[in-house]
């Protein structure tokens, strides 16, 4: 090709993949092509975007130009292709160093408009020339009924949220610390006191600056013509630029001669103790990037020393007190790779102490050498997830294109992260010639470019940083004459037409849509046998899983109470973590993964959609098998079923820290599953039992725990040991099988031989009954800076049965009617809504700066959908939308999963029928009939906020009761 130069070429065997890298002639663009069979093909581009403060430009760069280019003038493409295209992934994301926009899909014509409208959006935005979409994504200011100067923007509530939580702190003061001089000195996401001083000028010049073919890094692959690929790029986009120097060098951060250290603060509630809550980060910096080899062996020497079941430099910290749960671990994806060492919930003054623990337990490692048993079962973990390639919803080209950037970006060749195998089998055969003990030795000891970071608690911050913003702001406005006050509320006033300004016919034509025929009619079905095998009912699943079997037990939890349930999540943690009769914690797992593809415990359940008040509660235990497995890993369950040392109270005591630790984790950053949950439980059995065993509930209770564990620490593994008895019955026994049923079929006997020996009863399977409840408006308050604010309720009634139409439904409300009021106008960062099968359904939003304003909001959804109206343009998008909802691409693994929850939940094939052709066939009236299902759903108030305590309290009307968290 004479527009482009070939520069590097590969045969990646082990991907089946034929890599080649061009340089176009003309832009100096850089080209990947990884060409293979894979139908989910993946485009994707990325600039090197450093960033040289904290206003955040980089990320509310990426918000914008997703807001409308020059071929395509609408003022949100992006939601109009998520509303109508069969994407498998659309996203755009700002890393510390670098800016990506990836698309997927399996269909030929979307993915080329996909790719047609991703690169007009890059290279011919409309942002750099109307400044209300960088007001709206990026920060403005506001003036409040009071005449109150405030700030408001997507991006900047976005990292409000961001800032709330503690890790997300510690992150940025880690990067901070090791590379101070460096673009990872800065925020890239933006911190919001930093953010209202990006000017919209900077902003320009930071778009024409990196967003340069000159400064991409375009990656094909997947099943297509790259010939054809490579000659559209060059006509419609690439052979209309000259080259530049864009200056965009990821700098090296200058080794330090001694450690740095940096003290920071976050927020906790002023009624809150500080005694006891402070992080410690010991980091260092790794520098070798460029050495794949290197790279995967300092990730099993973070395994070993910190993140495995056991890791010996975890345990010493707990052992000694330094903290209630420690994480951290080798950290890639940036120029100088490093390793972090945390402690959560320390006492401040044992600083010096958990120093000491860490060097004393780094050199002894070196010394007298790492347990090669759990590295050698880390390698072998790594080696089946690369075969079996199982990433879940996401597209391995997506996963294969970002560890692809991990090197190129850098200058490096594309495929280094790409040809794993080989350092498989190398670190294998050179763990027990002390490889990793020579690492640690050179890389580990009297490193000098060290730092420690303290993050501490300090009650009341949130208050005071809320008071300190207040009064910068009334300091700003008593600067302003009467007419720059003037010009902000016409700037508010403009922008605020410009987001009810709709999209014109013209400009909505541009944008290249499939047809209704595109779409398949035939909706997914999933095969399924039944036997009996020992008197126990085996579903059989059939799936494509080159050479994988799936083996779950799951054990109905009928005749458990509520507090039970409680004590069986602890329990589904508790399993595999504690030592047993044969084995050490440590040993068992490494056990596990030498012999297996890996072990859970779950707990969780499933909803009867015949009987909304029928569900059953499953507490499952699950395998991945080679062939030859089975019998190995059933010995290994029947260890861990009845040899477990439930009653070792020092164990327990870091079990239940740990739960506490990541349970709190979870809810920071998952804030609006945990609201809608929460709101939910008084009606819908499923939500009434996930609040037992993960939701707010369940934190509490864990709270609680661990205080009554204090004062008798012997109660609760009595108590675990009387529930495990109860729980692991034969009666309670059904058996799911999936993937390559030639194994199963190969291996059953030893099946066969465990359920007759370990569970011999007969199988009495039962759903659970629901007895709902009264339902609450609750609030719940957290430091954070913003809320995530939910409304539930039920449709459920005879008038209302289910349709497919509701998925159509859900994909206007979330993209047109949420999107532009929540989201556009409210400036929070999401909103999303669910209408189920059995009724249950919500509306929620993400990281929101408001919480009455959003109520108020959601009333008005039933006459959005009364007076509903869409062209036919647009009604096949929201159909598209649905459809591609529907059609994601799904692992062999998530298809057994799949299969499992219809036959719980009895979805039979002809449901999920007659649900595809009523989302095909919606039509504006459809829509418009749904509204009597929105009255019905959201006729009594049931809501839930989680979120900043003074928000709530000006908005406490909503509300019957008011907690902390």
């Amino acid at each position: 090709m004479k527009k482009y130069n070939l520069v590097q070429e590969k045969h990646i065997a082990e991907l089946s993949t034929e890599a080649k890298v061009y340089e176009h002639e003309k832009s100096g663009a850089r080209v990947l092509c990884l060409k293979n069979q894979d139908e989910n093909k993946v485009f994707s581009i990325a600039f090197r975007t450093p960033a040289a403060d904290s206003t955040g430009v980089a990320h509310i760069t990426e918000h914008s130009v997703l807001c409308g280019s020059e071929k395509f003038p609408l003022k949100d493409p992006f939601v109009e292709l998520i509303k109508g295209s069969l994407n498998t992934f659309l996203n755009a994301m700002t890393y510390p160093d670098k800016t990506v926009y990836p698309v997927a899909s399996t269909n030929d014509k979307d993915f080329q408009n996909l790719m047609d409208v991703y690169c007009d959006a890059v290279f011919h935005p409309n942002c750099i020339k109307n400044p209300h979409t960088f007001s709206q994504e990026g920060w403005h200011y506001t003036l409040d009924e009071k005449g109150d100067l405030g700030y408001s923007g997507v991006v900047y509530n976005e990292m409000r949220g961001a800032f709330s939580e503690p890790e997300s702190v510690l992150e940025r003061y880690i990067f901070h610390s090791l590379f101070p001089d460096t673009t990872y000195g800065n925020e890239s996401g933006g911190d919001p006191e930093d953010i209202p001083s990006l000017t919209y000028e900077a902003f320009q010049a930071f778009h024409a600056r990196y967003y340069h073919p000159s400064n991409s890094y375009i990656i094909l692959y997947g099943d297509m013509d790259m010939e054809e690929k490579l000659n559209w790029l060059d006509k419609q986009y690439l052979a209309k630029f000259e080259r530049i120097n864009p200056d965009s060098e990821i700098a090296h951060q200058k080794a330090f001669s001694k450690m740095v250290e940096e003290t920071e603060y976050y927020p906790i509630s002023k009624e809150e103790k500080a005694e006891g809550k402070a992080y410690f980060s010991y980091n260092f910096v790794l520098d070798v990037g460029m050495d794949a080899k290197k790279s995967l062996a300092f990730s099993y020497i973070g395994h070993a020393l910190i993140s495995g079941p056991g890791a010996v430099l975890k345990q010493r910290l707990l052992e000694e007190g330094l903290g209630e749960d420690i994480f951290g671990g080798y950290a890639d994806g940036v120029l100088q790779h490093y390793f972090t060492i945390t402690a959560k919930n320390a006492k401040e003054e044992d600083k010096a102490r958990f120093l000491k623990v860490i060097q004393d337990c780094i050199r002894e490692a070196s010394e007298k050498g790492l347990d090669h048993k759990t590295i050698r079962a880390a390698i072998h973990h790594d080696a089946f997830q690369y075969k079996e390639a199982d990433y879940g919803n996401t597209p391995k080209g997506l996963i294969y294109s970002l560890k692809a950037l991990d090197s190129w970006l850098y200058d490096g060749e594309p495929w280094l992260y790409l040809e794993q195998d080989r350092y498989f089998k190398e670190l294998e055969k050179e763990l027990d010639e002390g490889y990793f003990e020579e690492l640690l030795k050179e890389y580990f000891m009297d490193v000098k470019h060290v730092s420690f970071v303290a993050l501490l608690p300090k009650p009341g911050l949130t208050e005071e940083n809320a008071e300190k913003l207040a009064k910068k702001l009334k300091e700003k406005k008593e600067t302003l004459s009467k007419e720059e006050i003037e010009a902000i509320k016409k700037e508010e006033e403009a922008l605020l037409l410009y987001q009810n300004k709709e999209n014109s016919k013209e400009a909505l034509e541009t944008l290249p849509v499939l047809s209704r025929e595109d779409l398949g009619k035939k909706a997914e079905s999933y095969l399924r046998e039944e036997e009996n095998l020992s008197g126990k009912k085996v579903m059989l699943y059939p799936v494509d899983s080159k050479g994988v079997l799936y083996l779950r037990l799951l054990f109905n939890t009928k005749d458990f109470s509520e507090e039970e349930l409680s004590y069986l999540s602890v329990l589904s943690t508790a399993f595999a973590y504690m030592d047993t009769d044969k084995y050490s914690f440590q040993d068992l797992n490494s056990e596990i993964y030498l012999h297996s593809g890996g072990f859970s415990t779950d707990i969780t359940s499933y909803p009867d959609f015949q009987d909304k008040n029928k569900y059953t509660g499953v507490f499952s235990f699950g395998f991945k098998f080679l062939e030859g497995e089975m019998k190995q890993g059933l010995e290994y369950l029947q260890e861990i079923c009845f040899h477990t040392h439930l009653q070792d109270e020092k164990r327990l005591s870091e079990i239940l820290l740990e739960i506490k630790s990541r349970e709190r984790m979870r809810l920071e950053g998952t804030g609006h599953s945990y609201a809608v949950n929460s709101a939910m439980e008084s009606f819908s059995p499923t939500s009434s039992y996930q609040e037992r065993v993960k939701g707010i509930r369940y934190y509490h209770f864990i709270e609680k725990l661990e205080e009554e564990f204090r004062k008798d620490p012997k109660a609760l593994g009595e108590r675990l040991k009387t529930l495990s008895e109860k729980l692991l019955r034969g009666r309670n026994l059904r058996i799911a099988v999936g993937g390559d049923l030639e194994i199963y079929r190969k291996e059953k006997e030893a099946l066969s031989a465990f359920l007759t020996k370990y569970f011999p009863e007969k199988e009495e399977w039962e759903e659970s009954v629901f007895s709902p409840r009264k339902a609450e408006k609750k609030a719940w308050i957290t430091p954070s800076q913003v809320n995530y604010v939910a409304r539930v309720g039920s449709y459920y009634d005879k008038a209302f049965p289910y349709t497919g139409a509701l998925k159509v439904m859900k994909n206007a409300l979330s993209f047109d009617f949420l999107w532009k009021n929540i989201r556009e106008k409210g400036n929070a960062y999401g909103a999303m809504s669910g209408f189920g099968r059995n009724g249950e359904s919500y509306v929620v939003s993400f990281r929101d700066p408001h919480v009455g304003r959003s109520y108020e909001e959601y009333k008005k959804i039933a006459a959005y959908l009364r007076d509903f109206e869409a062209t036919e343009l647009e009604m096949t998008k929201y159909i598209i939308g649905a459809i591609s909802e529907m059609d994601t691409p799904k692992t062999a693994y998530t298809k057994f999963l799949l299969g499992l929850s219809c036959t719980l939940s009895h979805l039979t094939d002809e449901d999920l029928q007659r649900e595809r052709d009523e989302v095909l066939s919606a039509s504006p009236e459809a829509i418009r009939k749904l509204s009597g299902y929105i009255e019905k759903a959201f006729s009594e108030e049931i809501l839930c906020t989680i979120g900043n305590g003074e928000k709530i309290e000006k908005n406490k009307s909503y509300f019957d009761v008011i907690r902390e968290i």
